[in-house]
């Protein structure tokens, strides 16, 4: 029996984090030109024994007034080589059944994120669920650009989207936009073309990859190599982190292993783990 997944309370509307797995990476990854003469006394407190980053791979259930609506679906069967593709386990440890999700928010196409939409003859794995993606990201991961990608990235993307259109599943959005009720995407560009950040009953600010690690709040100028454009995460992420701050708002992201309220500080901002976490 898996841990019962931790609990972020959105002003009295219950979320869920779901642990889809864990890994480790090096700073190297995490932090695009990393250099250890620069940045090693803010990272190296976070290393491991193998001078790794500690870090999860992980989706969010909201108990919305809706229904229950799920953000992202962790790896699925797509990660065979990691501990991971444990987000249904998950959902089970709190007796939800996929039947009973109404709605998913797909925050972005990568495998750790939409993997776990399509079940082993690649159906729709809530078969009962509205899926919500940005009109930018479905182009983007139907595109040749995508279908370019090296060791298949793009794959588990068109896997997922075309099983939920021939189901007639899929709905994109453009903009800002109304999800269910107090839950709203923002759109949150930069680590991939439609990224969406989505935020719950004004109170939790779920980031997706917007964040790849927490020192990304101090340091949000840290791009990753996995953003497939930096600057304009890093512009993205400042403007995350002012309405976190203005709003006292919980920061959580799907990578990062602590949530948090932001502090805005004399040179930028800093993140304070809450308790509610």
């Amino acid at each position: 029996m898996r841990d019962r997944p931790a609990r972020l309370d959105a002003n009295g509307v219950a979320c869920h984090v779901l642990i889809d797995g864990w890994r480790t990476v090096s700073p190297r990854f995490v932090f695009e030109g990393y250099d250890d003469a620069v940045q090693g006394e803010f990272v190296r407190p976070y290393l491991d024994a193998d001078d790794k980053l500690p870090g999860r791979m992980s989706a969010l259930l909201v108990e919305s007034a809706d229904g229950l609506v799920l953000i992202d679906a962790g790896n699925g069967r797509f990660a065979p080589d990691l501990d991971a593709g444990h987000v249904h386990e998950a959902l089970e440890t709190l007796g939800v059944h996929p039947w009973d999700i109404r709605c998913v928010i797909i925050t972005h196409g990568h495998a750790d994120h939409v993997g776990g939409l399509v079940g082993p003859r690649d159906e729709p794995a809530f078969p009962d669920a509205r899926h919500v993606i940005h009109r930018t990201e479905a182009e983007f991961w139907s595109s040749p650009e995508a279908e370019a990608l090296p060791n298949g990235a793009g794959l588990p993307a068109q896997t997922a989207l075309m099983a939920l259109l021939d189901a007639e599943l899929l709905d994109t959005v453009e903009g800002d936009a109304r999800i269910a009720t107090g839950i709203d995407a923002i759109e949150a560009p930069g680590h991939t073309p439609g990224h969406l950040a989505i935020v719950v009953n004004d109170a939790v600010l779920w980031a997706g990859d917007t964040f790849v690690s927490q020192l990304n709040v101090p340091h949000p100028q840290w791009v990753s190599l996995s953003d497939m454009d930096g600057r304009t995460n890093e512009a993205t992420r400042r403007r995350l982190l002012e309405r976190a701050a203005a709003a006292d708002l919980l920061l959580a992201a799907s990578h990062m292993p602590i949530s948090g309220t932001v502090a805005q500080t004399s040179d930028g901002y800093e993140l304070l783990p809450s308790e509610r976490s």
